[in-house]
């Protein structure tokens, strides 16, 4: 099959000589295909067109460039230290805003500003590191603690989307650190301060979600026992027709909660309304999101809400999101305080490391995994 999507690179050596150059029967093959898209960006001559299999069936009204650029609802997060009005009233703005949005941006969250470049900066670090490096952590086993990737999660079929990913573990009990890149030699250190104050941001979240949905402020955090937490650092290259594919397709997350940062390229997209926005980057913020987790545990009072991630053609985008949700082994099912009878139940319940596997390995995007344990009566 001849691609002309690219110039391919004469057989000589490029990138230093590091790597033998992309030809179009590379682009096909199917352990090219878990080289990345980096390695397609820098083994490839000058690219005007995007390769086929990047090519997304995405209908008109779904090309990102048509999205409207809006803005998310802006929590000052010193509210919950202040007096108990203004601490009710940030409550308030989070219950509110989980209901209407699902999403929503936090100032004052108490993560040093030092502390998350410093991750953004060893995650570009490992992203550049050769292609022999990366593919130490290569696997096609989404529950694998720790993953070097490209495209969706899954490894079965589908269109390729312009993306590279790291996904690993962390958690307040970090079993799988030592399994954690060790070069660049900075990653395990940074990574680990990043993740422990991510974990402490998501559990005050938490707190606050729970009061507002008329809990104790402790229950989400007893829930979710050991807790689990994956960080998914994304790395989007310049793309030569960004309007034609999608880094991330439409998805909803399966955690509860997603803390989300990147380099400052505008990147994020989220359906509210049945409508798209691209969301703005404010630097010193973080995006939090909810997912399935929380929406089951609410009975659908609060959503999970699509998201997706597009590409441009001049600049790099990195993104940081750190998912948090219940230990592996918790079954996830509504809060019962919040039933007055099991038929008021939406949702059936599942292990949540169930509920992971099958979620991560189709290639089915949207909610499709949420809506296939929603209750016959409840379903959509």
């Amino acid at each position: 099959m001849a691609l002309t999507a690219i110039s391919p690179s004469p057989p000589s050596t490029s990138n230093n000589g590091n790597s033998p150059s992309v030809t179009s029967r590379d682009i096909v093959d199917v352990d090219y295909c878990r080289k990345g898209v980096k390695y397609l960006i820098d083994n490839s001559k000058d690219m005007k067109i995007l390769p086929p299999e990047f090519v997304l069936p995405l209908p008109e009204a779904e090309r990102p460039s048509l999205a409207i650029c809006g803005s998310i609802p802006v929590i000052d997060l010193s509210g919950l230290n202040g007096p108990v009005e203004q601490r009710l009233a940030t409550i308030h703005a989070i219950s509110s805003a989980s209901a209407e949005w699902g999403f929503f941006r936090v100032t004052n969250h108490g993560i040093e500003i030092s502390v998350m470049d410093e991750m953004l900066k060893a995650v570009k670090e490992f992203f550049n590191l050769p292609l022999e490096e990366k593919m130490r952590y290569a696997s096609e086993d989404v529950m694998d603690p720790v993953r070097y990737g490209t495209s969706l999660n899954t490894s079965r079929k589908h269109t390729l989307h312009w993306r590279d990913f790291l996904r690993h573990y962390g958690g307040p009990v970090p079993h799988s650190y030592h399994l954690w890149p060790d070069n660049p030699p900075c990653y395990r250190r940074i990574a680990k301060v990043y993740l422990e104050a991510v974990w402490q941001l998501a559990v005050k979240i938490f707190g606050a979600i729970s009061e507002g949905l008329g809990l104790d402020t402790k229950y989400i955090e007893r829930r979710l026992g050991e807790g689990t937490q994956i960080m998914a650092a994304n790395f989007y290259p310049p793309c030569p027709e960004p309007n034609k594919t999608l880094g991330l397709a439409a998805h909803s997350d399966h955690g509860g909660l997603t803390i989300l940062m990147d380099n400052g390229i505008h990147g994020l997209q989220i359906k509210h309304n049945h409508t798209w926005f691209s969301v703005p980057h404010v630097p010193g913020t973080f995006v939090v999101n909810l997912g399935d987790y929380l929406e089951i545990l609410s009975n659908g009072r609060y959503k999970s809400v699509e998201h997706r991630a597009v590409v441009n053609a001049e600049k790099t985008r990195i993104s940081v999101a750190v998912g948090h949700g219940p230990e592996m082994i918790a079954l996830v099912q509504p809060a019962g305080p919040l039933l007055k009878e099991s038929s008021e139940s939406k949702y059936r319940p599942i292990v949540y490391k169930e509920y992971i596997s099958g979620q991560q390995s189709t290639t089915k995007r949207g909610k499709s995994a949420l809506h296939e344990i929603m209750t016959s009566s409840h379903s959509k």
